[in-house]
């Protein structure tokens, strides 16, 4: 097999899995085919292509055949699990939720009980349907690139196949809960005591679904101007939220529809989908920014650009382009222009971007906990008793809210992709500042920045998340200016 028909192969298989991703998790086709198409592409598998790849000399090559094993190992718990979802039902106080709508409702819901409750049963159903599918995916992935990244190291394989120092990382993100505990906690107490009414130690998972919900906002985020909206703001910038039609949106509410958001690229740069299943309000606005971020970034890589900058490299940067827009939606200036806020004055929008800011740590506090248990949990035993617990409290701990045991095998992204989240938060906050200090704090609706932004993006992946942020900030990647960020809003 030579390099070119390993490229050639690679992107007749990425588009294939792509648009079956799409199919099914959009509601559109149940029954998921992941494990054919691995089987009709079975030579991206081999031996000879993992030779070939590490003949290239491209570490993002190496990587992807390892994660191609990796996917065609576990396409048999991925199409279990998808088909799962789309047909468990839960029952609480005496209605019948499928599974797949449960967040959204607990999401929406003002009675605190009924949210416990549907939580709860949520994570039970997942737990007895899925811990046993998602047990035997990690352990199967554990395995292949342990083989393949040496030393039967999981936790070492993935890093040095990533690039990526995860333990380093680590115990940034230990150091990060720790810097900004105090801030959360006082941040967390003000916004309870404004939307709950409970006391901060009596808090579940569930209460932080509804506390950042902030619904009193709904009427300035309709969903009829979710589209529109997104359309103008980036012509304003001298971009196309379709990158010409290349950027295909999937709005609309289906049945059998993950309630996840996600964007797939099926062929890159010409065809991307963003899948949103609506749940309602600013939130709506703040997911999609986020995929269309991503479907964006992939719209806008050079046609000419070799495969392996086109489709594979660092998903940190990916991230980054999508919290970039998403971060958006958060920003005072934003607001007052594109949303219905400006209608109701400065007071409003002043407490959603507070709100938002507390959500905002709070999820950053949630992944930094995240990634210390997965470093734990893919160094031990997946069948210990504790397992349950240790999850919980550490993921408690960082956010303040009761976590059930039963997440404790579902809450897990596959591959370390928490730690992709972290460094795209720290990509972001350093793209961020470059493009406030240039163009001004509404860069948002500046061409030049637009087009500052597109360079950037017609890259692709080509360079890792830490030489991107050298490179436009001449400054490591770091917590700090997330931190400096988020101290400005709740300080």
């Amino acid at each position: 097999m030579t390099p070119a028909d390993l490229v050639a192969r690679g992107e007749a298989l990425h588009a294939e899995l792509g648009r079956e991703y799409y199919l099914t998790g959009a509601g559109l086709k149940a029954d998921p085919a992941f494990q054919t198409i691995y089987h009709r592409h079975q030579d991206l598998v081999s031996d000879e292509a993992l030779d070939t790849a590490r003949a290239s000399g491209q570490p993002a090559l190496i990587e992807w055949v390892a994660d191609l094993r990796v996917g065609r190992l576990v396409a048999g718990c991925e199409e279990e699990q998808l088909r799962w979802e789309q047909s468990a039902v839960v029952e609480v106080a005496g209605r019948r939720i499928p599974y797949l709508r449960a967040a959204i409702e607990v999401q929406n819901s003002p009675e605190r009980a009924f949210r416990i409750a549907l939580d709860q049963a949520r994570a039970e159903a997942g737990r007895d349907g899925l811990a046993a599918v998602r047990h035997r995916r990690f352990a199967l992935e554990r395995e292949a690139v342990s083989a393949i990244g040496g030393n039967g190291d999981y936790v070492a394989a993935v890093a040095r196949l990533s690039g990526i120092d995860l333990d380093a990382l680590g115990r940034d993100a230990d150091a990060f809960l720790r810097d900004t505990d105090a801030l959360y906690r006082e941040a967390l107490e003000r916004l309870v005591r404004r939307r709950l009414g409970v006391p901060v130690g009596d808090l579940m998972r569930s209460d932080g679904a509804w506390l950042f919900r902030a619904d009193r906002f709904d009427a300035a985020f309709p969903p009829e101007r979710l589209v529109p909206t997104a359309s103008g703001q980036m012509g304003e910038m001298g971009l196309d939220a379709t990158q010409e039609g290349r950027v295909r949106l999937d709005t609309v509410e289906r049945e059998g529809k993950q309630s996840r958001a996600f964007c797939v690229p099926v062929r890159v740069p010409d065809e991307v989908y963003v899948v949103l299943r609506p749940h309602g309000g600013h939130g709506d606005y703040r997911t999609f920014w986020h995929e269309l971020g991503h479907a964006m970034h992939y719209g806008a890589v050079d046609r000419d650009r070799p495969f392996h900058e086109r489709w594979l490299g660092d998903n940190s940067v990916t991230e980054a382009f999508a919290m970039l827009w998403d971060h958006l939606t958060m920003d005072a200036g934003w607001l007052g222009r594109y949303s219905g806020l400006r209608e109701g004055g400065r007071a409003g929008v002043r407490e959603l971007v507070f709100e938002l800011a507390v959500a905002e740590l709070y999820l950053l506090r949630r992944y930094a906990a995240k990634l210390g248990y997965e470093l734990e949990l893919h160094r031990g035993d997946y069948d210990v008793p504790d397992l349950g617990d240790r999850y919980a409290a550490r993921l408690t701990a960082a956010t303040r809210f009761r976590f059930p045991e039963a997440d404790a095998l579902i809450d897990v992204d596959p591959g370390f992709y928490a730690a992709r989240y972290l460094r795209a938060w720290q990509l972001e906050a350093a793209l961020a500042g470059i493009l406030t200090g240039r163009f001004d704090d509404d860069w948002y609706r500046n061409p030049r920045a637009g087009a500052f932004v597109h360079d950037l993006m017609r890259r692709g992946q080509a360079a890792p998340a830490d030489r991107v942020a050298l490179e436009v900030s001449s400054r490591a990647l770091s917590f700090a200016p997330v931190v400096e960020r988020l101290t400005a809003v709740l300080a």
